[in-house]
C-alpha cells in the first residue's frame, strides 16, 4: 500500500471515529437534562426553594408547594432553577449560605444526587439544612454524614 493511500485510509477512519464520538457525546448531553423535580428534605414536607434570582440570596427550605422556585433541573452536575432559568445552585465560600448564581460549569456548581439521597459537591461535602426545619431556613455544605435526615433529599416529580 502506498503512503498516500495509507494516509487516506487513516484520515477516513479518524473522520468516522470523530463523527461517532460526537454523536455519542451529544446524545449523552441530551440524556442528562432531566425533567424538573422538587428536592424534598428528609426533615419533613420542606423543599429546596430558590425564592429569588438575585445574586447571593440564600437558597432555603420552604413548605413544598410545587412552585417553580422549588423545581430544579439537573443538567449534568448542575442543579438549575426552573423559576430562574440560567441560575444554578452554587456552593458558597466558607461560612456562607448556598445561593443561586448564573450557571457557568464552575466546580462550585457541581452538585450530584447520590443513591443514598445526599446531594454531594465536587469539592466534597453535602447539601444540608442549617438548623430546625422551618420556612426560610438556609442551607450550607457540611461533612457528608450517612443517614443524617438534614442531608437527605428525595427527588419528587
Amino acid at each position: 500500500m502506498t503512503r498516500a493511500r495509507l494516509l487516506g485510509v487513516v484520515r477516513r477512519t479518524l473522520v468516522v471515529f470523530g463523527a461517532a464520538t460526537s454523536m455519542a457525546v451529544l446524545s449523552a448531553a441530551q440524556a442528562q437534562a432531566d425533567e424538573p423535580v422538587q428536592l424534598k428534605s428528609g426533615l419533613g414536607d420542606f423543599c429546596l426553594d430558590g425564592p429569588s434570582g438575585d445574586w447571593f440570596t440564600p437558597v432555603v427550605i420552604n413548605p413544598c408547594n410545587g412552585a417553580d422556585s422549588q423545581r430544579w433541573t439537573s443538567t449534568g452536575d448542575e442543579q438549575e432553577s426552573v423559576a430562574f432559568p440560567g441560575e444554578c445552585l452554587t456552593r458558597p465560600w466558607e461560612h456562607r449560605d448556598v445561593f443561586l448564581q448564573p450557571c457557568s460549569n464552575w466546580p462550585s456548581q457541581d452538585f450530584s444526587y447520590q443513591p443514598n439521597g445526599q446531594i454531594s459537591t465536587g469539592f466534597g461535602g453535602c447539601l444540608a439544612v442549617n438548623g430546625a426545619p422551618a420556612p426560610g431556613t438556609s442551607l450550607y455544605i457540611g461533612f457528608c454524614i450517612p443517614d443524617a435526615p438534614y442531608q437527605h433529599w428525595d427527588s419528587v416529580s
